[in-house]
């Protein structure tokens, strides 16, 4: 197999499926309401004018941990009636929490994704089967519409029908956290130090461990040096996702060709910018509209 396939979001809004962040937040609102109050209570997730979400992987940064710690943390230690013992429960009250709140949107993620139908789904596009697929959706389009066999598809981040309970999503952003020491060598620790710490899960639980999935998939990346051709179908190209097609670029052969959809004149710009920046020759690189791709 000479050929890589990328597959992007892009591929399945092309498909007409409902697969944006908006369409997310029409889920949430209709089916998980509790939830989206949870979102705007703790998150600051950016819209578009009517209020739909916009880019929500990336807004998980935004978690108010703060807010969620003082929310729970009722006790008053100058209160005559304070144990030290409540400390404790209020760490176990934060550890249950978090889990809770982190459980409640892997479950709407999930939800969301496997209650699409690929029913009235068709082909728009010719696709050569005896290719590698690295796919970034979760939905199993390829498979289903396209019937590309599953053992040419990897599901980087997981599959509707194999990866109940492990969606990989989220943020590429980390916290500024206090030094343990002060500038007079003294330390930060307070009473509710390991509290406030329970209270940062959620922020770690929701990045996007691309290190370590790029680590556990090595033997696909380093399995890449054969191939002469990458087309990529409808991916953002985003910061988070960066690291995987710097993994691809180490693992190919420098002459290959890379064939890049894009949606719009602002996109293409971006997308030719990501690729210079990660070593990628501009006279290896040509640009494509996906409805002018081998139509089908």
């Amino acid at each position: 197999m000479k050929k890589l396939y990328i597959v992007g979001n892009g591929f399945d809004r092309f498909h007409n499926l409902p697969t944006t962040y908006s369409d997310f937040h029409k889920f949430v609102a209709a089916n998980h309401q509790d939830l989206e109050n949870i979102f705007e209570e703790y998150f600051m997730l950016t819209s578009y004018s009517d209020h739909l979400w916009k880019d929500f992987e990336n807004d998980l940064s935004t978690f108010k941990w703060k807010a969620f710690f003082d929310d729970i943390n009722n006790i008053d230690v100058s209160d005559e009636n304070f144990r030290p013992s409540y400390i404790y429960g209020l760490e176990d009250d934060l550890v249950q929490e978090s889990d809770l709140l982190i459980d409640k949107i892997r479950e709407a993620f999930e939800d969301w994704l496997t209650d699409l139908s690929l029913e009235d789904t068709n082909r728009k596009l010719l696709l050569e089967e005896n290719s590698f697929f690295l796919n970034f959706n979760y939905t199993l389009t390829l498979e289903e519409v396209y019937e590309i066999p599953s053992s040419n598809i990897l599901h980087i981040h997981g599959d509707v029908e194999n990866s109940p309970g492990s969606f990989v999503f989220g943020h590429n952003k980390n916290l500024e956290e206090q030094p343990e020491f002060d500038e007079n060598g003294e330390s930060n620790r307070t009473r509710f130090s390991d509290s406030e710490d329970n209270a940062k899960y959620p922020f770690y639980a929701l990045q996007k461990p691309v290190k370590d999935t790029i680590d556990e998939y090595d033997s696909f990346f380093k399995g890449l040096n054969e191939i002469d051709e990458i087309i990529i179908l409808g991916h953002s190209l985003n910061s988070i996702d960066l690291p995987y097609f710097r993994a691809i670029r180490k693992n190919v052969v420098k002459e290959v060709k890379w064939n890049v959809s894009f949606y719009n004149d602002e996109e293409k710009t971006k997308h030719l910018k990501t690729l210079l920046k990660i070593g990628i020759d501009t006279n290896k690189v040509e640009f494509f509209k996906m409805f002018d791709y081998n139509i089908y």
